[in-house]
């Protein structure tokens, strides 16, 4: 074997090392965008969970919306509008994440569980209509089919008969304003 010959074999390993390098380091890569695209849902997520479990006005006005969204003042329903533009923009990253690739689909199914979970209530299926505008059409035609597949439980939805209902402590649920 001549010099030119082990030259150019060494330099053939060389080539399918590196690209086996580079193949490793887009997979990490992908896994690292991956990651921090589930993490940021997750804080996303949990910045709104928490939120409303510290502020209990805020609660009471999307409850008593997503019941009965007519039963609000001008002022609770533009709260409530807001809320809802805010709650439903924070998924609109995972969906085009989701969309692409980047999010797996598990985790987009337990991420949009909450979607279709809120638009079962009817506020929410009277509001959609006055803020989906304001989105990607894509992701509103998609939250379009959300709220479709959700109609049977709107209609089948009782709202509490009075404000004033009480848990089973006997604390009432809907305190008026």
């Amino acid at each position: 074997m001549t010099l030119q010959e082990t030259a150019q074999i060494l330099g053939g390993v060389g080539v399918i090392a590196s690209i086996m390098y580079v193949g490793i380091q887009i997979r990490n890569s992908a896994r690292a965008l991956r990651a921090a695209t589930f993490q940021q849902l997750s804080v996303t997520t949990m910045q709104v969970w928490f939120g409303l479990a510290h502020n209990g006005e805020t609660t009471g006005i999307i409850l008593r919306g997503a019941d009965d969204f007519s039963a609000l003042n001008r002022v609770e329903k533009a709260r409530f509008r807001f809320f809802v533009m805010g709650y439903v923009k924070s998924f609109e990253n995972a969906w085009f994440q989701h969309k692409i690739g980047t999010l797996r689909e598990s985790d987009w199914k337990a991420s949009s569980a909450d979607l279709h979970s809120f638009f079962s209530a009817p506020g929410a299926s009277v509001v959609w209509p006055l803020v989906k505008n304001r989105f990607n059409a894509e992701y509103a035609a998609f939250l379009d089919e959300v709220l479709k597949s959700q109609l049977p439980n709107v209609a089948a939805y009782v709202p509490p008969a009075t404000a004033q209902d009480k848990n089973s402590l006997g604390e009432t649920v809907f305190p008026k304003p």
